[in-house]
């Protein structure tokens, strides 16, 4: 078994995308991208009585809310600020499993309730686009998810004041929770925050309590390595199975026992041993539909309960999996209002629970 931190794998995960589907500083002035300018409008307490946010690199303190604010890392970071009303002057592209608008379908559909324009679009494949953020003239900097070091910290500090990762949380280690939390102390509207958190929450559990098998349930998220002969996992530091948590599941004792610390958030099991890895519900991803029955066929991987059950979930809409993956406060809605999630892992279930019998 190999454990991965999240930095490492994701930094490998990125050139792959790159490879497949996939920073000087001048300055120009740029309108508020907020519905009606509603960044200005900003409630509980704006005024322009300066305040100070404390964050993983010390504090940022700002004059006055700020109105034009850029984001670095596409994922969670624009959404948090779109659930709180309020649209990004600028946003990197949705390299992976984004649409036509280089955005994905939630961001877009909350920018047409809000009445507002889409943002301006840059690319991070190779990590902040300085130069582009610096020609937005931000007056803010929003980062809380993604990786950030000190060296990069240091240099958006001189575009603009930055917000990145809550104390304590390191890279790519911010739930969609905390983001929403950083956006809300930005904007100083902690108790809408607070709340759109809190709607967010229910309207997952109340879709979950349609599927009453789900509460319980184990779960296991991944994806089969056909190369290797693995399955990953993602363990309880990552957003899938935050997400699967939150439907009222339990992550399989298997990942439970082996996931290691706070800064490993994948774990690859080797097929040798996926007999003894039980689950009543697999979610797993695939880069293609054509590898599914290759999966299937794998005579390790045919050991493993779930699979012998038909209790895998497969997903190869790479928008769908974006949902998950970079879950937020727009993206979870979509995916159990939108898709069919929620009755695939509920049948997962139910195809367990019938072979047992």
């Amino acid at each position: 078994m190999v454990t991965l931190s999240r930095a490492t794998f994701l930094k490998t995960a990125a050139a792959a995308a790159a490879a497949t589907v996939l920073a000087g500083c001048s300055t120009g002035p740029q309108g508020s991208n907020s519905a009606g300018d509603s960044s200005s409008s900003n409630a509980s307490g704006s005024g322009a009585e300066k305040y100070t946010i404390k964050h993983n690199f010390g504090e940022t303190t700002f004059e006055k809310v700020p109105e034009k604010i850029a984001v670095v890392q596409y994922w969670q970071n624009p959404d948090a600020l779109l659930a709180l009303g309020v649209a990004p002057i600028g946003a990197p592209i949705v390299a992976w499993g984004g649409n036509e608008n280089k955005s994905t379908p939630w961001f877009d559909a909350k920018l047409n309730e809000l009445g507002a324009r889409q943002p301006t679009r840059y690319d991070e494949t190779d990590g902040p686009n300085f130069e582009e953020l610096a020609k937005l003239g931000p007056d803010a900097i929003f980062c809380p998810y993604g990786e950030m070091s000190k060296e990069t910290y240091d240099k958006l500090s001189q575009i603009a004041p930055v917000v990145p990762a809550p104390e304590g949380v390191g890279s790519w280690a911010a739930s969609w929770q905390q983001t929403t939390e950083m956006a809300g102390k930005m904007l100083r509207k902690e108790e809408e925050a607070k709340k759109v958190i809190e709607d967010v929450e229910k309207q997952i559990k109340d879709a979950a309590a349609k599927h009453s098998n789900l509460a319980g349930a184990t779960f296991l998220a991944g994806a089969f390595d056909l190369k290797q002969n693995s399955f990953g996992a993602y363990t309880s530091q990552d957003t899938r199975p935050r997400f699967f948590s939150l439907l009222g599941m339990k992550q399989a004792d298997y990942v439970t026992e082996h996931e290691g610390d706070k800064n490993t958030f994948f774990i690859n099991i080797s097929a040798e041993v996926l007999d003894t890895v039980k689950a009543d519900a697999v979610w797993a991803w695939t880069d293609a539909t054509g590898d599914i029955e290759k999966i299937k066929s794998n005579k390790l991987f045919s050991s493993m309960p779930a699979l012998k059950n038909d209790a895998v979930v497969f997903e190869s809409n790479k928008t769908f999996g974006l949902a998950l993956s970079a879950a937020s406060p727009l993206s979870l809605p979509w995916a159990v209002n939108e898709t069919d999630i929620l009755e695939q892992v509920s049948q997962a279930v139910e195809n367990s629970k019938r072979a047992s019998a």
